[in-house]
């Protein structure tokens, strides 16, 4: 028998979504324990997460993940189910496919979807070419950074995965490098917020930065400022 799952929610000013995601997802007989991490939110995240039962925690390093890194570390179960925030239509039953999609050989799960507005530019223009010029044998990962993904914790070194919006891509890059079994499943429709394209000009540079480092990551430097100290932890 399994372990049931941690939910983990990275928050950053989703005071419209969060208490639906956190009431939502809690439904599943399979979730032990949901987290929210509020990451300086300035609205009324941190109080919406806690009145729909959520274990809320505060994050005052801000970025994805060092978020993330705080989620997992008060994490109860070896399963862990990250999903964003600002989703405006969770489903129960997404918790339920994510596990179910796990083997014993599998580590890592992706979650993939329909939207209804989003063309997902920086998975498109940035994360899907990359993949493919540098790992095409992940080329079949329909959206890499779905944000909505489950995992075995246990196999992975939270020191070698980044701080900030790479943390997603890192993930799954660290379990292909691993030689360890990844799949995906398919969610159906997800909406969450809409954005603006310059919204997401941060995110594209750490997502193709984090990439063409994991790609020469043979020095200890590389040509774009980002290195490894003597700890082997991204920095």
């Amino acid at each position: 028998m399994r372990s049931k799952i941690s939910v983990v929610i990275p928050a950053f000013n989703v005071e419209k979504t969060v208490k639906n995601i956190v009431s939502v997802i809690r439904e599943s007989e399979l979730v032990f324990e949901l987290i929210v991490i509020d990451n300086n939110s300035t609205d009324r995240t941190y109080d919406f997460a806690k009145s729909a039962g959520a274990k809320i925690f505060s994050c005052e390093q801000q970025g994805l993940g060092y978020a993330m890194k705080f989620g997992i570390q008060e994490c109860k179960s070896s399963l862990v189910m990250k999903i964003d925030g600002d989703i405006k239509n969770p489903k129960t039953e997404w918790v339920s496919l994510l596990y179910n999609s796990l083997d014993k050989d599998t580590i890592f799960s992706n979650g993939y979807y329909e939207s209804d507005y989003d063309q997902f530019p920086v998975n498109t223009l940035v994360a899907k070419p990359s993949l493919r010029l540098f790992y095409p044998k992940l080329d079949f990962i329909k959206i890499p950074l779905s944000g909505t993904y489950i995992f075995r914790k246990n196999y992975f070194n939270f020191k070698q995965i980044p701080n900030d919006w790479a943390f997603d891509i890192a993930m799954l890059l660290n379990a292909f490098k691993m030689e360890k079994k990844i799949r995906q499943v398919d969610l159906g429709l997800l909406s969450d917020k809409q954005k603006k394209i310059n919204e997401y000009s941060e995110m594209a540079y750490d997502i193709l930065k984090y990439i063409i480092f994991s790609v020469n990551k043979r020095n200890m430097h590389d040509p774009f400022g980002h290195y490894e100290d003597e700890n082997n932890e991204v920095v």
